[in-house]
């Protein structure tokens, strides 16, 4: 597995026998300007994923996000599922964070191929069928 980027409020990583994503967001982002390479990391990610490839996303410890982290998530999505992006599995415990999310999801159109669990073992099966 290729570490792409870790820091204080997220990982992101490469499988390549897998061709997966695996996204982590931890914490509260302020706004965008906590996280000044999102772009630059997540343009990384998409130049090693080929043809039809899955996202792992771990949202556990995610708090609710600010407008502006919404919009970029939006953004993100729609530029995910125009590489290739054919199922995610995300994990997320927290029924305030996933009501923030969901209009972010349905606007981006990742709502089609997003499944959510509450633990990381039931997400992972679930991605490989």
């Amino acid at each position: 597995m290729k570490e792409i980027a870790k820091n204080e409020f997220y990982e992101l990583k490469y499988d390549e026998g897998r061709n997966w994503i695996f996204w982590t967001m931890k914490g509260y982002w302020k706004g965008m300007e906590s996280v000044p390479n999102f772009d630059k990391d997540w343009n990384q990610a998409l130049t090693m994923v080929h043809g039809s490839w899955r996202l792992f996303a771990d949202l556990s410890q995610l708090k609710a996000m600010p407008d502006d982290v919404k919009a970029a998530q939006d953004r993100k999505q729609k530029e995910l599922l125009q590489k290739g992006c054919s199922k995610v599995s995300c994990v997320m415990t927290s029924e305030v964070t996933k009501m923030s999310l969901n209009q972010v999801i349905k606007e981006s159109g990742m709502d089609k191929i997003i499944h959510y669990f509450n633990s990381l073992t039931e997400a992972e099966k679930w991605l490989y069928e």
